[in-house]
């Protein structure tokens, strides 16, 4: 039925109402079929007469490509099946307002594509019906390679409050324009993006996360200026880390930092987050193994973990994960942490895999004392492999966290 939409039976009807629309099954009838992908939703127009215009009205689009994947023996057929069938279907549907786009889509790879602007045309038409049909969200996955997104669209007034990209490259200007255009904008989620601007400022957005893969193509390093934002998730790569401007109203943060990273940048970042109430810290450092053999492996810190300037005050924090850590064998950064977080309630910890060979060595603990006395639960969450679950409990009990409140979680072998 892949071409159910050209067939004279799916003629459009008059341009007004829906037959049944003050009807409330069909009500209900159109409420269900918008969740469904685009192709299925015009399938239903043979299932009734009363819903052989219904899907003309859904307020919810979901084009996705994954429907003609066994229409067509090659990526070339399948992509041109459903480029006709989603242009067939969006010059059909009744001009009502969107509230949800959904877009999958195929981009021909580097060594396939002749023109990728040429390439992203379908898609940024497509994405410029939904904002110009009210849509409130727009979620864009892309796949095989980045999409050329036109930033221009997103100038014009829009209604978006929310917006997400996968696998985009975003031009420069497409912040400044998201500034200007989108007024109510309040959730921004970036993954395998490429990110040309290096000023990333709004002040309507509440959630930011821009991590998995993505990347500022910018040696500059850039800025994040949000006042109104609770919520900031990174994990992308950049020259430096960013200098966050105006966090004061950041409650939960979720960031990733590595060894390429200067101690002082990392002790900015981190300032800039001193005053959120619960913080997931994801941290690689370099992992370096002696020659001698197996039996003498072990995890060298980054000189950071040595250095207790790089971990700022965090007075607020009540609950904190600590994610992706090659723990040194005193655990020093770990103690520095914990001396700065005063009112913790709930520690978790990840520690990476490592190759310990003996029982570490805690006795130096009294030079850099801390005490947990607000630690309500602490769960430690090993592989295998990983650090000696009962010595990081030694550890953390002689801060004050009673074996009660201590509880141990084993990731599957293959994580790490």
């Amino acid at each position: 039925m892949a071409d159910t939409i050209d067939r004279g039976g799916m003629a459009p009807g008059p341009p007004g109402r829906v037959p049944g629309e003050d009807c409330r099954i069909n009500a209900l009838l159109l409420h269900a079929i918008s969740f469904l992908g685009t192709r299925q939703a015009v399938q239903t127009c043979v299932l009734s007469r009363r819903w052989r215009h219904l899907w003309r009205s859904v307020d919810r689009i979901n084009a996705t490509r994954h429907e003609f994947d066994g229409m067509a023996d090659s990526e070339e057929k399948r992509d041109f099946l459903f480029k006709k069938f989603t242009n067939r279907f969006l010059m059909l549907r009744n001009p009502v307002p969107l509230d949800e786009f959904q877009l999958s889509y195929y981009m021909p790879d580097q060594e396939v594509s002749v023109d990728p602007d040429a390439d992203s045309e379908d898609a940024n038409l497509w994405i410029r019906h939904a904002l110009q049909s009210n849509a409130r969200s727009v979620e864009v996955k892309i796949w095989a390679d980045r999409l050329h997104l036109d930033p221009a669209m997103f100038a014009s007034k829009c209604f978006l409050t929310s917006l997400q990209l996968s696998c985009v490259i975003l031009f420069h200007g497409f912040f400044r324009n998201l500034q200007t255009g989108c007024p109510s904008l309040e959730h921004l989620l970036l993954s395998y993006c490429a990110i040309d601007d290096v000023e990333i400022s709004s002040q309507t957005l509440k959630v930011l996360t821009i991590g998995d893969s993505s990347n500022f193509t910018s040696d500059e390093q850039p800025c994040i200026y949000i006042p109104s934002l609770s919520y900031l998730g990174f994990s992308a790569s950049a020259a430096r880390l960013p200098l966050l401007k105006d966090m004061g109203s950041l409650v939960t943060a979720s960031v990733s930092v590595d060894s390429g990273d200067t101690v002082a940048d990392i002790r900015r970042f981190l300032r800039s987050l001193s005053g959120v109430t619960n913080l997931e810290f994801n941290y690689s450092g370099k992992k370096m193994c002696k020659p001698e053999g197996p039996q003498h492996n072990m995890c060298i810190s980054l000189k950071m973990e040595k250095n207790s300037k790089w971990c700022p005050k965090f007075n607020n924090l009540t609950a904190l994960t600590l994610g992706e850590w090659r723990l040194s064998e005193d655990y020093y950064s770990l103690k520095v942490f914990l001396q700065n977080c005063p009112n913790l309630v709930k520690l978790t910890l990840k520690p990476k895999k490592c190759y310990y060979t003996s029982e570490t060595n805690i006795a130096e603990l009294e030079e850099g004392s801390f005490t947990c006395r607000h630690i309500e639960m602490l769960e430690i969450v090993c592989s295998e492999g990983g650090p000696n679950p009962n010595v990081l409990e030694k550890l953390l009990v002689k801060g004050g966290i009673t074996f009660g409140q201590v509880r141990f979680r084993q990731t599957d072998k293959n994580q790490n």
